[in-house]
């Protein structure tokens, strides 16, 4: 079983490899449509299921419900995540973890396949949406039944035994459900995450105190930020509430997240840079004993909802009905322009307006900020059903 260091949650796959995923995933997966296709595999007879999710932190962590889900279904069968250097941590955070880990990496295709093919796999699922290295993965995992999504414009689907359209009018945790209905899994149980409790109490930042989480990764993820000044303003406006304020975010944000911490003590607040401090484990424990987390639409959002955390999420091109936060105390902004929550798998930016963030106000973060309060003054994470507006 591979093992990975205990760092600074990484970035999403990187632009170059998007592009080379493409120049040579679409072909190598059309001369796959050629392979022959198997029936589904006899539930009775399936020990091992790979679960394949490569990369994207909040992604991943949206297929917690699901490992659950699947042990029932399938009791007598050790489960196995195929994650990447990108989500490993993620992976380990799972509610219902797997039984082993296996990382693959792009950059290392021949190694991958050895590993996924060294698990001895009855079944393999693939829960990537775009990336042509996961389908490729599957098809070469020498797995008994191979399920995958068919998206549109991708062309990965032709390795796959059993192909599920993947939909961009749903939330992606109900096309990640209709991917396991494959191998005869009911899936209802709601993606969670348990407290880790990685970070001892001496580095723990001082109660009580809110986390701003100003920045995303992956292609154009600054389209997906607040302006800083907002941050400022918001920051005063809940000044009467006495938080310490901590921002976190990863280790290449640290820079940034310094200038950030700079503007709000220069405007006479308590503030905290932690980007790149923590592990993902360790900032989990952070998020869940907060007094709120608002977080731009990233992995770190999904982390903190999924925990229970209060969480308000500030949404522009990303739309809530597809990514937006799943937790049992959540709420979404949404921004007033137009034209804006066009993003599907990430990267549909060409043609679409970049100014989205600038739509959303800060006194429509304090009425979110403030209503979350309140609703949930007497409830504990995880104890309460889950809410999500716009404001």
């Amino acid at each position: 079983m591979s093992k990975a260091p205990a760092t600074a949650a990484p970035r999403r796959i990187s632009r170059s490899l998007k592009v080379l995923d493409r120049l040579a995933g679409i072909p190598l997966a059309i001369v796959l449509a050629l392979t022959p296709k198997r029936p589904v595999v006899d539930g009775k007879r399936i020990r091992r299921i790979g679960l394949m999710k490569t990369a994207a932190i909040g992604d991943t962590l949206l297929l917690a419900g699901l490992l659950e889900d699947i042990r029932r279904a399938h009791p007598n069968a050790s489960l196995v995540f195929i994650a990447g250097p990108d989500n490993i941590h993620a992976a380990r955070l799972l509610t219902g973890r797997a039984d082993e880990h296996v990382i693959v990496s792009p950059r290392a295709p021949l190694a991958a396949v050895g590993a996924i093919r060294r698990a001895k796999l009855d079944v393999i699922v693939d829960f990537g949406s775009w990336p042509r290295f996961d389908a490729l993965l599957a098809a070469l995992s020498g797995a008994d039944f191979r399920v995958g999504f068919k998206t549109d414009g991708q062309f990965r689907h032709y390795g796959f035994d059993r192909a599920v359209e993947h939909s961009n009018s749903v939330h992606e945790r109900e096309n990640y459900r209709r991917l396991v209905g494959e191998i005869g899994v009911e899936a209802s149980t709601e993606p969670r995450v348990a407290v880790p409790r990685a970070l001892p109490p001496d580095r723990m930042p001082a109660r009580p105190y809110i986390v701003f989480h100003p920045w995303s990764g992956g292609y154009l993820g600054t389209v997906k930020e607040w302006p800083g000044d907002r941050w400022v303003g918001l920051a005063q406006r809940l000044q009467a509430r006495q938080w310490h304020i901590v921002v976190t975010g990863a280790a290449g944000d640290r820079q940034k997240s310094e200038l950030l911490v700079d503007q709000l003590r220069s405007a006479g607040l308590a503030a905290t840079n932690v980007a790149g401090v923590f592990s993902l484990a360790e900032v989990a424990d952070v998020l869940t004993a907060s007094e709120i987390v608002v977080s731009v639409n990233t992995g770190l959002m999904h982390l903190a909802a999924l925990l229970g955390a209060r969480t308000v999420s500030l949404e522009g091109p990303t739309p809530v009905r597809r990514w937006g936060p799943i937790g049992p105390r959540v709420r979404s902004v949404t921004t007033t322009f137009d034209r804006c929550g066009y993003l599907d798998l990430g990267f549909e930016y060409a043609g679409q307006r970049l100014d989205c963030m600038e739509g959303i106000s800060v006194d429509a973060v304090v009425a979110a900020v403030d209503d979350l309060i309140t609703a949930t003054a007497t409830t504990a994470p995880n104890a309460a059903p889950a809410i999500t507006s716009k404001a």
